[in-house]
């Protein structure tokens, strides 16, 4: 019987951008994937053809073949030279290693293949729109949209190519949101698709259903409004389509509604779940799985944790000369989605319930706009001249577009707090190379997630939220709104709810032509009172870590939960069950 390989289409083949990357780290680096998927590739566009091939494949790329230079390692001219001559294309394919995103000790090697499209004939572009239209009813010509046209065209000689270079596995075909769905639907009207003695196994892994991120984002009242609707609408038997009109006739929903065609979608929450069914409701329920993403860690000490947040304490004495009892942290992309207003908001209640008890608090966002980061000697001189991070100036190399808005809310924050102070850092890593002199000696960026008592998210739209809970295996409290995806596997998982804490901003009576027209002053508002009644709740949960001997306890219950979301207890029993049979699809 063939070995089977796993091909995962993905935008982040080279370079992790987002929460794809993390989860296709997270899948590749599992153990229990390794044992029943022998070999992997990232496949996607080759987005420059200028410049090094071996930068092309990533900081550990090995390039075995690459078209544009006329390289062959292995070979491999046969398999791609026909190809790129009959499509006008050029390939570059290779190896590179995958990290664990928490122990770096831990690595896989895949093959990575990317094809560059941007000459790809003409004609033969038109002709595959034209067939692709037939068959699935998609108008290709309506696009005027280079992020469609290069997932269409990559998708073009896609099964050719992968039929000849792993013709001795079966393949599992996975599509990262909606990059790699052209892919697997022009393979699925190749004539030979369905012929011979290799299994294909189609799945379109649903990390958000853009849509209703275009919605949530954009409408004033967000989440309170779109999930509100969605629930009075599925009571009334009626479609996102029909509802929120103003969506129209865009790519990625026409895509995303064609993956009823596959074998099974993943859905990366119940949440997400709802949402496709929203979109498309007329799906065979049986080919959703709701398979949760899974949070990585490292197996370390009680002492090691008291260490981390040793440092992060330190580093708060550096900034603000004083030691806080508690630290918080959000450490996440800068985008509308992840509702950092929120943050401020939930801070502002608990600075006076720290004040009236005599306890000191510290929060750290971790955020930037700039994702290769600011070169040192910025950093360096930015801290010198002007106190940088805890002082801010408007533009480069500091802050930059919604940077602003985010110092100016913390700025105005630690003017009035009496027993909490905040600190923004528009940096990624933590250490002294990346954020300045003050940053204790030996920190690193996993002390934020080791050393912390409690991650902060309450996101407006999170389909999952890894990063939310990457303090959680070491005892810190993710504290999160009830439109993160990942409250569902908290559930699942039936952890204690001293755990974690869920702020539910959803449970409210409002008639669906309220909820339409909510303004951005009535949405404040009631996060504002939502975020306020929360606040006692969340007050005796963190309080209780300053008791030594409760801080113990529930770090060992966390080493315990840690194994139970951990990408191998995922794969074990979300993942494998459903592709090689037995199909629980439980936790």
């Amino acid at each position: 019987m063939k070995n089977f390989c796993g091909v995962h289409i993905t935008h982040e083949a080279v370079q992790k951008v987002g929460g794809i990357g993390s989860v296709v780290a997270g899948l590749l680096t599992s153990a229990e994937y390794e044992n029943k998927i022998e070999k992997s590739l990232l496949y996607g566009p080759l987005f420059d053809i200028d410049g090094s091939d071996i930068a092309k494949l990533g900081k550990d790329g090995i390039v075995l073949y690459s078209g544009k230079e006329n390289y062959d390692e292995n070979g491999l001219t046969k398999i791609f030279k026909p190809i790129e001559k009959k499509y006008n294309i050029k390939i570059i394919y290779g190896k590179r290693k995958i990290l664990h995103e928490s122990d770096r000790t831990v690595s896989s090697e895949v093959d990575i293949l990317l094809v560059y499209i941007n000459e790809m004939f003409e004609s033969i572009v038109n002709n595959y729109k034209y067939d692709f239209w037939n068959k699935y009813n998609i108008k290709s010509e309506s696009f005027k949209n280079w992020d469609y046209e290069q997932y269409f065209r990559i998708g073009i000689p896609y099964y050719e190519i992968i039929a000849k270079l792993y013709s001795e596995y079966n393949i599992i075909h996975f599509s990262h949101e909606y990059m790699g769905i052209p892919s697997i639907l022009i393979m699925k009207m190749n004539k030979d698709y369905s012929t011979g003695s290799t299994i294909n196994k189609t799945i379109y892994y649903a990390h958000e259903i853009p849509a209703v991120r275009t919605i949530v984002e954009g409408h004033p009242g967000h989440d309170i409004t779109f999930y509100n609707i969605m629930e009075q609408c599925r009571k009334e038997n009626k479609s996102l389509e029909r509802e929120f009109t103003e969506i129209g006739y865009n790519y990625r929903n026409e895509l995303v509604k064609k993956t009823n065609e596959f074998d099974y979608i993943f859905t990366v929450s119940d949440l997400i779940k709802k949402e496709y069914l929203f979109l498309k409701p007329d799906t065979d329920e049986k080919k959703l799985k709701t398979v949760f993403n899974g949070v990585t860690s490292r197996d370390i000490t009680f002492e090691k944790k008291l260490q981390s947040k040793n440092l992060l304490q330190k580093y708060c004495l550096n900034l603000f000369n004083y030691i806080p009892d508690l630290v918080f942290t959000h450490v996440t992309r800068l985008v509308r989605s992840k509702g950092l207003w929120r943050d401020i908001s939930f801070l502002e209640n608990l600075d006076e319930k720290f004040r009236k008890n005599n306890i000191k608090g510290f929060y750290i966002l971790l955020s930037t706009l700039i994702g290769h980061g600011r070169e040192s000697y910025d950093v360096y001189k930015m801290e010198r001249e002007y106190g940088w991070p805890v002082l801010h100036r408007k533009g480069w190399p500091d802050l930059v577009g919604m940077e602003e808005n985010i110092y100016e809310s913390i700025n105005i924050f630690n003017a009035k707090s009496k027993n909490i102070k905040a600190v923004f850092i528009n940096q990624f890593g933590f250490n002294k190379h990346a954020c300045g002199n003050r940053v204790p000696e030996g920190a690193s960026w996993l002390d934020l997630r080791e050393g912390s008592d409690a991650e902060l998210g309450f996101s407006i739209y999170e389909p999952f939220g890894i990063a939310q809970l990457e303090t959680l295996p070491y005892g810190g409290i993710p504290i999160l709104s009830s439109s993160c995806g990942c409250t569902d596997l908290l559930k699942a998982t039936d952890i204690k709810p001293d755990m974690y804490h869920v702020v539910d901003f959803l449970d409210l009576d409002l008639l669906k032509n309220k909820l339409k027209n909510l303004d951005i002053k009535e949405r404040t508002e009631l996060e504002k009172e939502i975020l306020k009644k929360n606040v006692s709740e969340v007050f005796d949960k963190l309080v209780k870590v300053l008791d030594r001997k409760v801080y113990k306890k529930r770090f060992d219950s966390a080493r315990l939960i840690s194994k139970l979301i951990s990408w191998n207890s995922i794969v074990k029993n979300n993942i494998i069950p459903v592709i090689f049979g037995g199909d629980k699809n439980e936790l």
